[in-house]
């Protein structure tokens, strides 16, 4: 479970997290992250990005995870880089929100591998 200490978040807005810290981060552009999120039992926390011409979804991974990450269409963020979080409890546009709630924790990366290697 992801708690508001590790997401570095403040109660009332987004935060600047940095990634590698506690968690990785796995940047997926949305059309493959929904299909795969259908694949996987319990997701963890799944935050989304509606900014770009296709929105990104960025699943949060267990820490180190992005070291030997190498899935095509995706990029793994890992230390020396952040990540703009919605606040807590945001689940809808505008700006940052989150899909699945950081409540979920983290989604194991095997599992997120695999999901995306299915729908790919």
């Amino acid at each position: 479970m992801l708690s508001q200490t590790e997401l570095e978040l403040h109660p009332g807005g987004m935060q600047l997290a940095p990634v590698g810290v506690h968690w990785d981060v796995v940047k997926v552009g949305r059309h493959i992250a929904v299909r795969a999120i259908e694949r996987i039992e319990t997701p963890g926390a799944v935050a989304v990005d509606p900014a770009p011409a296709e929105p990104v979804l960025y699943f949060f991974v267990p820490l180190g995870s992005a070291a030997v990450w190498n899935v095509p269409e995706t990029t793994a963020l890992g230390l020396k880089t952040h990540l703009v979080l919605p606040s807590a409890g945001k689940e809808a546009p505008p700006g940052p929100y989150w899909l699945i709630g950081q409540a979920q924790g983290l989604t194991p990366a095997a599992v997120l591998r695999q999901a995306l290697e299915a729908v790919r």
